[in-house]
Order: structure tokens, then sequence, then C-alpha cells
């Protein structure tokens, strides 16, 4: 463990899923632990029944939230609590940044959590190096930012379970074809799961963030 006034390192920001606490993804800050790495697990800002966290509450009827293609839609409008949920994100990252001065920082997601990961990526305000999304789909309000040109990508793993019953195969399937169409690097691991970051993926996950 890095010492609190300890400079450089690897910073690595883990995002959980709708309705989870804010350290769900403890266990895999732990199996990812290196020397010269930190974790950070915010939480989500908003509250949801039994106490779990959000980044934005869900809308079962809002499937426009959801990119279905490369385009922006016609007379599209930016969704509200994404905004607020990325800029939470982001000030999360600034912070590391003036405290810490990493030599690199990544950022990771499960489902709602890593659709948000992706968008921040994207932002690249303030920019990531690697990006991981575990079981996630590409938000419409990533799109312009997929679509800018930029001296530099962040590298993007995407990880999915071919039986999700929750955040369906295709969209992660989806995010990575409109990723990679973009001049974005892919590493792309399906599995045979559902909605879950098995031991495969965490050992995958690993090789991306510290040893590619």
């Amino acid at each position: 463990m890095m010492r609190d006034d300890e400079r450089g390192g690897t910073a690595v920001v883990l995002l959980h899923g709708w309705g989870a606490p804010a350290d769900d993804l403890e266990p895999l800050a732990r199996a990812l632990d290196r020397p010269r790495t930190r974790f950070f697990l915010p939480a989500g800002p908003l509250t949801e029944f039994g106490g779990g966290r959000a980044w934005w509450h869900l809308d079962l009827d809002d499937r426009s939230m959801y990119a279905a293609n490369a385009e922006v839609p016609p007379g599209y409008q930016p969704h509200r609590p994404v905004i607020a949920a990325r800029e939470v994100v982001q000030a999360q990252l600034r912070t590391i940044q003036e405290r810490h001065a990493p030599d690199s920082i990544a950022i990771a997601g499960f489902s709602q959590g890593a659709m948000l990961a992706l968008d921040v990526a994207l932002a690249a305000s303030p920019p990531v190096d690697r990006v991981a999304v575990l079981s996630g789909v590409l938000l419409a309000d990533s799109i312009p930012a997929v679509r800018t040109a930029r001296p530099s990508k962040p590298a993007v793993f995407v990880s999915h379970g071919r039986d999700d019953q929750v955040v369906p195969f295709h969209g992660g399937e989806l995010a990575k074809e409109i990723l990679e169409s973009h001049g974005f690097a892919i590493s792309w691991h399906p599995f045979d799961g559902g909605h879950e970051i098995p031991p495969a993926i965490v050992e995958e996950l690993r090789v991306f963030l510290f040893e590619r």
C-alpha cells in the first residue's frame, strides 16, 4: 500500500453498478492489487432502495439513453443525470491528480459503472490512460466524444457475458464495434456467463491494466 504522501504510481478508479454499495468492487481491487498502485472506490451520488447507490436512477422507458449506433440522434439532448455523474467522477480524477500525481490513471466499472467509466474516459477531461468496461454499454451521451478527433485515445477493455440477462450481450458487442470503427484499441473479452466478473476476466483485466 502506498503512503498518502507518496506520489506517482498507478491510480485505478473502480465504479460500482446500480444499486450496489460503494465498496462493492473492493474484492476486485484486492484481486488486482500490486505494488505502487492505489485504488479508489467512489460512491454514486444517489440513494436507491435498500441503501445501495446509483450514478443515475433507472428509467426503463428511456432506451434512448443507450447508443444505437455512432450517430448523434436528431434533436438529441444530453441526459442531465449522466452529465452530473460524469462531473462527479471527473472531480474525483482531478483530486487524485492533485494529491498523488500518479504516473498513469485507469478507470473501470461494472454495469452502470462501466457505462460511466467509458463516458468519463471518452470525455478525456482529465484524460485517462486505460478504461475497462465490465458488462456495460456505450451511452448516447458518449457519442459526441467518440467522434471527436484527438491526439491520443485511451486503451479500452470490454468484457461481457453471452448470457447476460441484465445488460444484453449485444450492447457490449456494439460498444466494441463502434469504438473500433473510430480508431480505439479494443481488448475484447466475451465469456460464457451472465452479469458478472468471473475470475478469468479478473486475470485478463490485471494483464490489461498493468502488463500492456
